[in-house]
């Protein structure tokens, strides 16, 4: 036990950034739907939780604090604070960074991860004039927006500018309310400083990445999308064929596409949306123009109806192409990108037998 405490003094520092690695991972066996209403209410019990640790801290600084011992029932737990709260801002944060992965493009994703990544390194190696409120108050301000997001999405039923402004709004409200709770506590100073500031920045970056349309659209997800040269639909699944060679086995459908005289490329789609959700995306097909860079052929709206578990099923198909590289995004109606897939096409004359066709059932 010695040795277990000489150790865990010797590497104190890196106490949080475990905490928060363990968080982190926790949730990531545990995720379910995004409109899972327990899932909301322990994502609100950690940010709650993580608010109250956030303001007796805050408290415990001023002289009226200094002065106030911890109660004996908490002083054991109060030790690990710094611990619980990483903890619980890691499962939070494990929460919107795979839901974000879900929800965009892999830049997109990316882009959010750096933002979150700059955070956590900021957190362990801050400079000295920085206090850690600062910083983990950020963290708890992308957590508080990140949940709002989703569950001012959820409760209204679609996505889009005046959705994604309710949503700060209602962010700022409980900011808000939790500065009036500790207004009698703190100095105005110490609030603007550590508290409002570090939200308001938060707010900003969350703002631009939104405008600049890198802001995944959640609570949307694309489960499946893929290409096919044959599709129809046996009572409530689709059959789905395509040929490929068996070592291709990371494709989705046929992304090494043969074009045959006649033949119809189809561009089939599952999308998860929460119960009672409703908004229309669009499929966009586009083909690669080696002087002009990526050149749009067509956008094909696709209404989507939320609830099912598998998610929304939905196709397009193109009959008119050329030989050449093409991609498919599936978009929102103001153009943020849900789920992408590359295809190369390439025309024969080489028959192709019904052995040849491998189905799938979706």
């Amino acid at each position: 036990m010695n040795r277990l405490k000489e150790f865990l003094h010797r590497h104190k520092k890196w106490e949080p950034l475990v905490f928060f690695a363990g968080g982190f991972s926790f949730d990531a066996f545990l995720l379910h739907r995004i409109d899972d209403p327990l899932m909301l209410i322990h994502q609100a019990i950690y940010l709650t939780l993580s608010a109250s640790i956030i303001a007796w801290d805050l408290f415990l600084e001023t002289e009226e604090g200094k002065a106030k011992p911890v109660p004996r029932l908490l002083k054991k737990i109060w030790t690990y604070r710094e611990g619980l709260l990483h903890f619980m801002l890691g499962t939070l944060l494990n929460v919107y960074t795979i839901f974000y992965f879900k929800s965009g493009t892999f830049l997109s994703s990316l882009i959010f991860f750096a933002l979150l990544l700059a955070l956590l390194v900021l957190n362990e190696v801050r400079p000295a004039k920085i206090s850690k409120h600062i910083l983990r108050n950020s963290l708890f301000g992308l957590c508080l927006l990140s949940y709002m997001n989703i569950v001012v999405s959820i409760l209204i039923g679609s996505i889009g500018p005046f959705v994604f402004l309710a949503a700060i709004a209602a962010a700022t409200i409980v900011l808000l309310a939790f500065i009036a709770i500790l207004k009698s506590k703190l100095e105005p100073e110490k609030i603007s400083r550590e508290i409002r500031l570090p939200f308001l920045l938060v707010a900003l970056v969350y703002t631009v990445l939104y405008l600049a349309k890198v802001l995944p659209p959640v609570p949307l997800s694309v489960k499946h999308i893929g290409i096919y040269r044959s599709l129809a639909k046996d009572g409530e699944l689709y059959q789905l064929g395509y040929s490929r060679p068996s070592w291709r086995f990371w494709e989705s459908g046929e992304q090494t596409f043969e074009a045959r005289a006649g033949d119809t490329i189809y561009c089939f789609v599952q999308v998860f949306s929460p119960t009672r959700f409703k908004d229309q995306l669009f499929v966009r097909w586009q083909y690669y123009d080696p002087k002009h860079g990526w050149q749009n052929a067509d956008a094909i709206p696709l209404s989507v109806v939320g609830g099912r578990a598998e998610g929304f099923r939905g196709y397009t198909l193109k009959n008119n192409y050329q030989p050449g590289d093409w991609r498919v995004t599936v978009e929102t109606h103001d153009g943020r990108s849900i789920g992408r897939i590359s295809f190369d096409v390439t025309s024969t004359t080489e028959p192709l037998a019904p052995e040849d066709i491998t189905y799938d059932f979706r």
